[in-house]
Protein backbone atom coordinates (compact mmCIF):
# COMPACT_ATOMS: atom_id res chain seq x y z
CA UNK A 1 0.00 0.00 0.00
CA UNK A 2 1.32 3.34 -0.77
CA UNK A 3 1.89 5.74 2.06
CA UNK A 4 2.54 9.61 0.83
CA UNK A 5 3.74 12.58 3.42
CA UNK A 6 3.71 16.14 2.95
CA UNK A 7 6.33 18.29 2.97
CA UNK A 8 5.93 21.62 4.01
CA UNK A 9 8.76 23.42 3.08
CA UNK A 10 9.21 21.43 -0.34
CA UNK A 11 5.99 21.41 -0.85
CA UNK A 12 6.07 18.18 -2.37
CA UNK A 13 4.66 14.43 -1.52
CA UNK A 14 7.50 12.22 -0.14
CA UNK A 15 6.68 8.13 -0.20
CA UNK A 16 8.90 6.33 2.33
CA UNK A 17 9.23 2.99 0.04
CA UNK A 18 11.84 0.86 1.88
CA UNK A 19 10.07 -1.08 4.53
CA UNK A 20 11.62 -2.17 7.44
CA UNK A 21 11.02 -4.51 10.81
CA UNK A 22 12.85 -5.69 13.67
CA UNK A 23 12.03 -8.47 16.02
CA UNK A 24 12.24 -7.42 20.02
CA UNK A 25 12.84 -9.98 22.78
CA UNK A 26 10.52 -9.81 25.81
CA UNK A 27 12.29 -12.07 28.98
CA UNK A 28 9.65 -14.04 30.81
CA UNK A 29 9.29 -17.19 33.49
CA UNK A 30 6.97 -20.37 32.42
CA UNK A 31 5.26 -20.89 35.47
CA UNK A 32 2.03 -23.97 36.24
CA UNK A 33 -1.40 -23.65 36.07
CA UNK A 34 -4.92 -24.42 35.20
CA UNK A 35 -7.46 -23.13 32.53
CA UNK A 36 -11.21 -24.23 33.05
CA UNK A 37 -12.38 -24.57 29.69
CA UNK A 38 -15.40 -26.74 30.87
CA UNK A 39 -12.88 -28.93 31.81
CA UNK A 40 -9.63 -28.24 33.77
CA UNK A 41 -6.53 -28.13 31.49
CA UNK A 42 -2.79 -27.59 33.07
CA UNK A 43 -0.81 -25.47 31.24
CA UNK A 44 2.36 -23.30 31.46
CA UNK A 45 1.80 -19.31 31.84
CA UNK A 46 4.18 -17.55 30.09
CA UNK A 47 4.56 -14.21 32.21
CA UNK A 48 6.85 -11.30 30.63
CA UNK A 49 8.47 -8.60 31.74
CA UNK A 50 5.87 -5.78 29.83
CA UNK A 51 2.98 -7.25 32.17
CA UNK A 52 1.76 -9.70 29.63
CA UNK A 53 0.66 -13.10 30.55
CA UNK A 54 -0.33 -15.82 27.89
CA UNK A 55 -3.39 -18.12 29.56
CA UNK A 56 -4.62 -19.12 25.81
CA UNK A 57 -5.65 -15.57 25.92
CA UNK A 58 -2.79 -13.11 25.53
CA UNK A 59 -3.89 -9.62 26.39
CA UNK A 60 -2.34 -7.16 29.18
CA UNK A 61 -2.41 -7.32 32.96
CA UNK A 62 -5.57 -6.60 33.07
CA UNK A 63 -6.88 -8.49 31.66
CA UNK A 64 -4.99 -11.47 33.00
CA UNK A 65 -6.63 -10.41 36.48
CA UNK A 66 -10.15 -10.57 35.26
CA UNK A 67 -9.34 -13.98 33.78
CA UNK A 68 -7.89 -14.86 37.57
CA UNK A 69 -11.16 -13.56 39.34
CA UNK A 70 -13.59 -15.36 36.73
CA UNK A 71 -11.85 -18.59 36.86
CA UNK A 72 -11.08 -19.31 33.73
CA UNK A 73 -7.68 -19.10 35.39
CA UNK A 74 -8.13 -21.30 37.85
CA UNK A 75 -5.68 -22.45 41.19
CA UNK A 76 -6.86 -25.91 41.53
CA UNK A 77 -8.77 -28.67 40.41
CA UNK A 78 -11.73 -29.24 43.01
CA UNK A 79 -11.38 -33.20 44.25
CA UNK A 80 -13.17 -36.17 42.02
CA UNK A 81 -12.92 -33.70 38.58
CA UNK A 82 -10.81 -34.68 35.88
CA UNK A 83 -7.20 -32.95 35.02
CA UNK A 84 -6.17 -33.26 31.78
CA UNK A 85 -2.23 -32.62 30.87
CA UNK A 86 -1.63 -32.05 27.38
CA UNK A 87 0.32 -35.00 25.64
CA UNK A 88 0.48 -36.95 28.65
CA UNK A 89 -3.00 -38.26 29.82
CA UNK A 90 -5.85 -37.41 31.73
CA UNK A 91 -6.83 -38.58 35.34
CA UNK A 92 -9.89 -37.94 38.39
CA UNK A 93 -8.21 -36.19 40.87
CA UNK A 94 -8.77 -36.40 44.73
CA UNK A 95 -6.94 -35.31 48.01
CA UNK A 96 -6.20 -32.02 46.54
CA UNK A 97 -3.77 -29.71 48.53
CA UNK A 98 -3.36 -26.25 46.42
CA UNK A 99 -0.60 -22.95 46.98
CA UNK A 100 -2.49 -19.96 45.98
CA UNK A 101 -5.84 -18.86 46.02
CA UNK A 102 -7.17 -16.29 43.41
CA UNK A 103 -5.13 -13.21 45.20
CA UNK A 104 -1.84 -14.57 46.08
CA UNK A 105 -2.05 -16.11 42.16
CA UNK A 106 -1.67 -12.49 41.31
CA UNK A 107 0.71 -11.02 44.02
CA UNK A 108 2.79 -13.59 42.85
CA UNK A 109 2.60 -13.45 38.90
CA UNK A 110 2.91 -9.26 39.80
CA UNK A 111 6.04 -10.13 41.91
CA UNK A 112 7.52 -12.01 38.72
CA UNK A 113 6.97 -9.18 36.64
CA UNK A 114 8.07 -6.64 38.95
CA UNK A 115 11.66 -8.54 38.98
CA UNK A 116 11.80 -8.77 35.23
CA UNK A 117 10.97 -5.27 35.37
CA UNK A 118 11.93 -3.42 38.77
CA UNK A 119 11.05 0.06 37.41
CA UNK A 120 7.82 -1.84 36.06
CA UNK A 121 8.80 0.69 33.05
CA UNK A 122 6.65 0.14 29.59
CA UNK A 123 3.94 -2.19 30.78
CA UNK A 124 1.97 -3.62 27.41
CA UNK A 125 -1.64 -2.26 27.50
CA UNK A 126 -4.06 -3.93 24.83
CA UNK A 127 -5.89 -2.53 22.28
CA UNK A 128 -8.14 -4.69 20.01
CA UNK A 129 -6.82 -5.66 16.18
CA UNK A 130 -8.93 -5.91 13.58
CA UNK A 131 -8.35 -6.21 9.53
CA UNK A 132 -11.77 -6.36 7.56
CA UNK A 133 -13.71 -6.17 10.59
CA UNK A 134 -11.85 -9.19 11.98
CA UNK A 135 -10.56 -9.51 15.24
CA UNK A 136 -6.60 -10.44 15.22
CA UNK A 137 -5.27 -12.66 17.71
CA UNK A 138 -1.01 -13.15 18.96
CA UNK A 139 0.99 -15.92 19.44
CA UNK A 140 1.97 -15.26 23.35
CA UNK A 141 3.65 -18.94 23.59
CA UNK A 142 7.22 -18.26 24.77
CA UNK A 143 10.50 -20.15 23.77
CA UNK A 144 11.91 -22.01 25.99
CA UNK A 145 15.52 -21.45 26.59
CA UNK A 146 19.24 -21.82 28.42
CA UNK A 147 22.13 -19.58 28.16
CA UNK A 148 25.18 -20.74 26.18
CA UNK A 149 27.40 -19.27 28.82
CA UNK A 150 25.37 -18.73 32.43
CA UNK A 151 25.71 -15.65 34.38
CA UNK A 152 27.51 -13.95 30.98
CA UNK A 153 24.98 -10.68 30.43
CA UNK A 154 25.73 -11.08 26.57
CA UNK A 155 25.48 -14.96 26.87
CA UNK A 156 23.82 -16.54 23.09
CA UNK A 157 20.31 -17.93 23.70
CA UNK A 158 20.09 -21.93 22.75
CA UNK A 159 16.58 -22.29 22.28
CA UNK A 160 14.38 -25.74 23.58
CA UNK A 161 11.21 -27.43 23.32
CA UNK A 162 9.58 -29.33 26.04
CA UNK A 163 7.43 -32.13 27.06
CA UNK A 164 5.52 -33.14 30.22
CA UNK A 165 6.34 -36.16 31.77
CA UNK A 166 6.60 -37.70 35.71
CA UNK A 167 9.56 -38.17 37.82
CA UNK A 168 9.75 -40.48 40.93
CA UNK A 169 11.20 -39.53 44.00
CA UNK A 170 10.44 -41.87 46.43
CA UNK A 171 6.92 -42.07 46.66
CA UNK A 172 5.95 -39.28 44.71
CA UNK A 173 5.63 -38.32 40.93
CA UNK A 174 6.62 -34.94 40.38
CA UNK A 175 4.80 -33.46 36.93
CA UNK A 176 8.40 -32.23 35.44
CA UNK A 177 8.96 -30.31 31.95
CA UNK A 178 11.50 -32.05 29.90
CA UNK A 179 13.13 -29.09 28.04
CA UNK A 180 15.10 -30.37 24.99
CA UNK A 181 17.43 -27.99 23.44
CA UNK A 182 19.14 -27.14 20.76
CA UNK A 183 22.76 -28.78 21.68
CA UNK A 184 21.55 -32.24 22.35
CA UNK A 185 21.38 -31.28 25.85
CA UNK A 186 18.25 -31.63 27.83
CA UNK A 187 16.74 -30.20 31.66
CA UNK A 188 14.26 -31.46 33.97
CA UNK A 189 12.38 -28.06 35.39
CA UNK A 190 9.54 -27.24 37.31
CA UNK A 191 11.42 -28.49 40.31
CA UNK A 192 12.57 -26.46 43.13
CA UNK A 193 16.25 -27.65 41.25
CA UNK A 194 16.41 -28.34 37.58
CA UNK A 195 18.42 -31.57 36.79
CA UNK A 196 20.41 -31.21 33.31
CA UNK A 197 21.36 -34.36 31.49
CA UNK A 198 22.23 -35.96 28.07
CA UNK A 199 20.05 -38.08 26.02
CA UNK A 200 21.55 -41.65 27.17
CA UNK A 201 21.08 -40.57 30.37
CA UNK A 202 17.14 -39.44 29.99
CA UNK A 203 16.93 -43.28 28.45
CA UNK A 204 18.74 -44.94 31.65
CA UNK A 205 16.01 -43.37 33.83
CA UNK A 206 13.24 -44.12 31.53
CA UNK A 207 14.69 -47.73 31.34
CA UNK A 208 14.60 -47.38 35.17
CA UNK A 209 10.76 -45.83 35.51
CA UNK A 210 11.97 -43.41 37.33
CA UNK A 211 10.77 -40.50 34.28
CA UNK A 212 7.38 -42.36 33.42
CA UNK A 213 3.78 -41.79 32.35
CA UNK A 214 2.00 -44.44 33.56
CA UNK A 215 1.29 -44.22 37.37
CA UNK A 216 -0.86 -46.27 39.63
CA UNK A 217 -3.83 -45.21 41.13
CA UNK A 218 -3.39 -43.19 45.03
CA UNK A 219 -0.22 -41.75 43.81
CA UNK A 220 0.73 -38.38 44.94
CA UNK A 221 1.43 -35.76 42.08
CA UNK A 222 3.29 -32.65 42.73
CA UNK A 223 3.24 -30.04 40.87
CA UNK A 224 6.06 -27.49 41.80
CA UNK A 225 4.88 -24.05 42.18
CA UNK A 226 0.98 -25.17 42.12
CA UNK A 227 0.40 -28.09 44.54
CA UNK A 228 -0.63 -32.00 44.71
CA UNK A 229 -2.80 -34.26 44.17
CA UNK A 230 -3.57 -38.01 44.00
CA UNK A 231 -4.87 -39.94 41.09
CA UNK A 232 -8.10 -41.33 41.94
CA UNK A 233 -8.73 -42.67 38.13
CA UNK A 234 -6.69 -42.80 35.17
CA UNK A 235 -8.36 -41.89 31.45
CA UNK A 236 -6.01 -42.21 28.88
CA UNK A 237 -2.48 -42.03 29.36
CA UNK A 238 0.47 -41.24 26.35
CA UNK A 239 3.40 -44.05 26.96
CA UNK A 240 6.77 -43.32 27.99
CA UNK A 241 8.12 -45.07 24.89
CA UNK A 242 5.71 -42.75 22.45
CA UNK A 243 7.04 -39.54 25.15
CA UNK A 244 11.07 -40.67 24.23
CA UNK A 245 10.07 -41.17 20.50
CA UNK A 246 8.86 -37.26 20.55
CA UNK A 247 11.93 -36.65 22.17
CA UNK A 248 13.98 -37.55 19.50
CA UNK A 249 12.06 -35.62 17.15
CA UNK A 250 12.28 -32.53 18.84
CA UNK A 251 16.76 -32.94 18.37
CA UNK A 252 15.81 -33.69 14.67
CA UNK A 253 13.86 -30.45 14.29
CA UNK A 254 16.05 -28.49 16.45
CA UNK A 255 18.74 -29.78 14.31
CA UNK A 256 16.87 -28.85 10.65
CA UNK A 257 16.37 -32.71 10.59
CA UNK A 258 13.10 -34.06 9.49
CA UNK A 259 10.66 -35.28 12.02
CA UNK A 260 9.23 -39.08 12.00
CA UNK A 261 6.11 -37.22 10.60
CA UNK A 262 7.87 -34.53 7.91
CA UNK A 263 9.81 -37.78 6.69
CA UNK A 264 6.33 -39.90 6.51
CA UNK A 265 4.98 -37.11 4.39
CA UNK A 266 7.66 -37.33 1.92
CA UNK A 267 6.93 -41.40 1.65
CA UNK A 268 3.23 -40.26 1.79
CA UNK A 269 3.79 -37.92 -1.84
CA UNK A 270 6.30 -40.65 -3.06
CA UNK A 271 3.65 -43.73 -2.77
CA UNK A 272 1.19 -40.73 -4.58
CA UNK A 273 3.59 -40.28 -7.51
CA UNK A 274 4.19 -43.96 -8.06
CA UNK A 275 1.91 -46.12 -5.90
CA UNK A 276 3.50 -49.98 -5.74
CA UNK A 277 3.92 -52.32 -3.31
CA UNK A 278 7.19 -51.42 -1.97
CA UNK A 279 6.05 -48.02 -1.87
CA UNK A 280 2.67 -48.75 0.62
CA UNK A 281 5.49 -51.04 2.68
CA UNK A 282 7.90 -47.86 3.24
CA UNK A 283 4.51 -45.79 4.11
CA UNK A 284 3.92 -48.35 7.00
CA UNK A 285 7.04 -48.39 8.11
CA UNK A 286 7.17 -44.83 8.25
CA UNK A 287 3.77 -44.05 9.36
CA UNK A 288 4.51 -46.75 12.32
CA UNK A 289 7.27 -45.03 13.07
CA UNK A 290 5.83 -41.73 14.52
CA UNK A 291 4.94 -41.44 17.94
CA UNK A 292 1.39 -42.93 18.41
CA UNK A 293 -0.32 -39.32 20.13
CA UNK A 294 1.22 -37.47 16.93
CA UNK A 295 0.49 -39.82 14.18
CA UNK A 296 -3.18 -37.43 13.44
CA UNK A 297 -0.89 -34.76 12.16
CA UNK A 298 0.62 -36.57 8.97
CA UNK A 299 -2.37 -35.04 6.96
CA UNK A 300 -4.24 -32.14 6.89
CA UNK A 301 -6.46 -30.61 9.54
CA UNK A 302 -9.86 -32.02 7.71
CA UNK A 303 -8.55 -35.63 7.06
CA UNK A 304 -5.61 -35.79 9.84
CA UNK A 305 -4.41 -39.52 9.59
CA UNK A 306 -6.73 -41.60 7.99
CA UNK A 307 -6.14 -41.03 4.19
CA UNK A 308 -2.46 -42.71 5.16
CA UNK A 309 -4.16 -45.32 7.19
CA UNK A 310 -6.64 -46.10 4.53
CA UNK A 311 -3.79 -46.85 1.75
CA UNK A 312 -1.65 -49.03 4.80
CA UNK A 313 -4.17 -50.73 6.43
CA UNK A 314 -7.82 -50.55 3.85
CA UNK A 315 -10.77 -48.82 3.01
CA UNK A 316 -12.40 -49.32 5.68
CA UNK A 317 -10.44 -47.35 7.61
CA UNK A 318 -12.48 -43.91 6.78
CA UNK A 319 -15.44 -45.46 8.98
CA UNK A 320 -12.89 -43.84 11.82
CA UNK A 321 -13.11 -40.32 10.11
CA UNK A 322 -15.03 -37.69 12.45
CA UNK A 323 -16.78 -36.85 9.19
CA UNK A 324 -17.88 -40.26 7.86
CA UNK A 325 -18.89 -40.92 11.92
CA UNK A 326 -21.03 -37.24 12.15
CA UNK A 327 -22.45 -37.77 8.82
CA UNK A 328 -23.58 -41.71 9.86
CA UNK A 329 -25.18 -40.77 12.76
CA UNK A 330 -27.17 -37.81 10.99
CA UNK A 331 -28.40 -39.87 7.96
CA UNK A 332 -26.48 -37.73 5.62
CA UNK A 333 -24.94 -38.85 2.85
CA UNK A 334 -21.47 -40.23 4.03
CA UNK A 335 -18.38 -38.13 2.53
CA UNK A 336 -15.70 -40.44 0.65
CA UNK A 337 -12.31 -40.60 0.28
CA UNK A 338 -10.58 -42.10 -2.93
CA UNK A 339 -7.04 -43.69 -2.59
CA UNK A 340 -5.18 -45.21 -5.30
CA UNK A 341 -3.94 -49.07 -4.63
CA UNK A 342 -0.80 -50.21 -4.95
CA UNK A 343 -0.20 -50.61 -9.52
CA UNK A 344 1.91 -53.85 -8.97
CA UNK A 345 -1.18 -55.41 -6.25
CA UNK A 346 -3.47 -54.74 -9.27
CA UNK A 347 -1.97 -56.59 -11.52
CA UNK A 348 -1.20 -59.27 -9.14
CA UNK A 349 -5.16 -59.87 -8.79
Amino acid sequence: MKFNLFNRKSGKMINPSTKVYRKQIIEGFSIPAIIHNSNYFFVDLDVYENGRVQCWNFEDFEHFKKDVQRGWVSLNVPDNEEISIHGLGSWTIQNGNWQFNKETFLDYVKELIKYLNPRLENIYTYSEKKINGIRIGENGNGTIYKEKTPNDFFSNKIDGESVNLFYKTNDVFNLVKANVFADGSLELSRLESPITLNIEEFERLVHESVLLTDIPIGSIVHIYGLGKFSIQETHYITSIQDKLLEIKDIQKQLKGEPTTIEFCRQVHQKFLASPTKNAKEELRIAYESIPTHQRMYVGDMDTKDIEVRMIIYGDQEIENWSHYILAKERGEELPTIIVPKPNDEQNDG
